[in-house]
């Protein structure tokens, strides 16, 4: 069954089309080990990624890489089509053994990178007919078909790699949607996260209202506070996960969670694993054991 957010650990590779008439809000963040390419076909929505928020527009892309937690929101009710790629690392092994000295994927977790727009409508066509290509494809499992997707794939991702440097290049907008009092909140959230955190408590620290902070977080960030915090709270604890071998419980009173139970629970909500599964998953495909 897809879900609202793709995690499927046996599946390498995924792409999917979306149209919506109405507006949609994603109802948590989530994460998993792999890249993610978004492309707006149509209408206008909000795009949380790690600790920004961004405006994406008709013709723009967005750009996230591995365990990077994300959500998209509406902006008003108005409709959206939208195209999403995910693939792991793994995926395009034999293009990475085939050209050694070309780089397909580091770009895509560079925080700069998370949103490509001002494309022109050549540009935007050539990425939009590639996914076309690769929607075309999708199921398809001949090995003529599993070439033509992983060298489209390749040849994107080469493109958008080109696009983001001269981004950069030009000094560009990152599309990025700033409020000071909200980057203070972040900064303070990240230190103590681990900490019982409330709006209340917050809110009085910054010298706000509880209901201003609230209403400034949401139309900021399009996440509640808590939605927010938990999503610091379960990137500190997949951390753990991946390099020590402490217990979930102890994770879960290091992170800030109040009981294991809701540390579970919030946890598989946004990664799609629980806690066990998920250090299993990471240790499979990293070949690895955590430290002791």
């Amino acid at each position: 069954m897809v879900q609202e957010y793709t995690y499927s650990p046996h599946i390498d590779f995924y792409i999917d089309k979306i149209d919506r008439e109405t507006g949609y809000e994603m109802h948590t963040f989530h994460t998993h080990p792999k890249y993610e390419m978004y492309y707006e076909v149509e209408g206008t929505r909000r795009y949380l990624i790690e600790d920004a928020a961004y405006l994406v527009n008709a013709g723009s892309v967005v750009l996230i890489g591995e365990n990077q937690i994300h959500k998209t929101g509406s902006v008003g009710d108005g409709g959206s089509s939208r195209i999403v790629v995910n693939f792991g690392r793994e995926y395009l092994k034999e293009l990475a053994q085939a050209f050694p000295g070309v780089e397909f994927v580091s770009f895509l977790s560079e925080a700069q990178n998370h949103l490509l727009s001002g494309l022109t409508l050549k540009q935007q066509n050539r990425i939009y007919g590639m996914l076309q290509e690769m929607l075309a494809l999708q199921g398809v499992n001949q090995p003529e078909a599993i070439a033509t997707r992983k060298m489209l794939l390749g040849t994107l991702l080469l493109q958008l790699k080109a696009l983001c440097a001269h981004q950069q290049e030009v000094g560009s907008d990152t599309g990025r949607v700033t409020n000071h009092t909200v980057d203070q909140i972040q900064s303070y959230i990240a230190l103590h996260y681990a900490e019982k955190l409330t709006l209340t408590d917050i809110a009085n620290q910054f010298y706000i209202s509880p209901y201003y902070l609230s209403r400034l977080f949401k139309k900021i960030i399009n996440l509640s506070l808590i939605e927010y915090i938990n999503g610091v709270r379960i990137k500190a604890a997949q951390d753990l996960m991946e390099k020590t071998g402490e217990s979930v419980a102890a994770v879960a009173e290091k992170t800030g969670f109040l009981t294991t139970a809701h540390f579970r629970r919030v946890f598989k909500d946004a990664t799609g694993l629980s806690p066990q599964q998920y250090r299993q998953y990471f240790k499979r495909i990293n070949n690895t054991e955590p430290q002791k």
